[in-house]
């Protein structure tokens, strides 16, 4: 509307907004593959997206925001390099960096975008040192100088042995793979399962997420698979070594990641326990239980309640339900979301399963 009102006034239509290019698609599997099919899948979904490169750049402010075929790009004042799309993951980083407001700047009339974007750019402050993560001819993420990647090829390699060196590899299957913004392999263990209920078996897990695009710290989780619907309980790991910031050394990485493994098997079985407890857990006040969950959105909450309701096979929600129920249904609900979102949300179901029945 105020597009329209301001066109009106000055007579001639305002030059529309420029966009951006599109993210690698990002995609979630619940196959079971053994770990080198699964390993072999993220990898050549990575190399669809295109070539990929690292571009340094020690002075970010000697390049400037442009606009080319009708998108958003980044091109150096001194033309060495031609201009290169922005993918909207890459905008989200610049736009952090400068302190601008992404959501917003991305409605503007292009001639604003550019000046709003660039003004924004020149006066940043910080250090202006940076990464480019370039696929194909698209800057796809815009990291710090600091930047210490663990790329698909690297990530395997370094999960495949460390399952080697702890005698892992050959019990290991694979029920979940996920690329794109955020990479994930769920490993499972089927020779550490359990029968929670008579027929409803449970398995020992581990998940294993990093991100080549600035989306995720290097995270090894401890999770619980339950086979009768492929739900997974993920339980997140704050502040207990398991996850590692790209900062610094990729061998650091590499070597927390393979320290991780055995120790996050280990907590795992500390999980099992607890969710054999949430069997006869009751949690009271369900609906307050739901609504108390500040982490879900709106549309989550319904799609959890909707989800509940399945669990038990009744019609309206009841005043209180076994706590492995309740957690069962967030985990369900967590499918219809973005692989990434589908993460936190298990996460979610992580906490709410230690919060009840104690951590292990």
């Amino acid at each position: 509307m105020q597009t329209t009102n301001t066109a009106a006034i000055t007579g001639r239509a305002l030059p529309p907004p420029l966009v951006l290019a599109a993210d690698m698609p990002s995609r979630w599997n619940d196959d079971e593959l053994d770990f080198d099919s699964a390993a072999d899948r993220i990898v050549r979904a990575h190399e669809r997206d295109g070539d990929h490169r690292d571009l340094p750049i020690s002075d970010l402010k000697t390049w400037a925001v442009v606009p080319h075929e009708g998108q958003f790009a980044l091109a150096p004042l001194a033309r060495h390099h031609g201009p290169k799309p922005l993918r909207a993951n890459a905008f989200a980083n610049l736009a952090a960096r400068v302190g601008a407001p992404g959501d917003f700047i991305k409605r503007l009339p292009a001639p604003l975008q550019l000046a709003t974007m660039n003004y924004l750019l020149a006066e940043h402050q910080e250090s202006s040192a940076a990464t480019l993560r370039v696929r194909g001819e698209e800057v796809a993420a815009i990291v710090s100088g600091r930047y210490a990647p663990l790329d698909p090829v690297e990530l395997v390699e370094t999960i495949r042995e460390a399952l080697v060196k702890h005698g892992m590899l050959r019990e290991v299957r694979v029920r979940g793979v996920a690329s794109g913004l955020v990479d994930n392999l769920r490993l499972v263990f089927p020779a550490e399962q359990k029968a929670i209920k008579p027929g409803d078996v449970s398995a020992l897990g581990l998940d294993i997420t990093s991100s080549s695009f600035a989306r995720s710290a290097v995270h090894v989780s401890p999770v619980i698979w339950r086979l009768v619907c492929s739900n997974g309980l993920k339980k997140a790991e704050r502040g207990s070594g398991f996850s590692f910031r790209h900062i610094g050394d990729s061998q650091r990485l590499r070597d927390g990641v393979a320290e991780a493994i055995p120790s996050a098997v280990v907590r795992a079985r500390g999980v099992m326990d607890q969710w054999q407890r949430a069997v006869t857990f009751m949690v009271e006040d369900v609906q307050r239980q739901i609504e108390s969950m500040r982490e879900l959105t709106t549309p989550e909450k319904k799609l959890l309640e909707h989800e509940l309701l399945k669990e038990i096979g009744a019609p309206a929600l009841p005043e209180h339900v076994p706590l492995y129920d309740l957690v069962n249904a967030l985990t369900a609900s967590a499918k219809e979301a973005s692989p990434a979102r589908r993460l936190d949300i298990e996460s979610i179901a992580g906490d709410v399963l230690s919060r009840h029945v104690g951590r292990a």
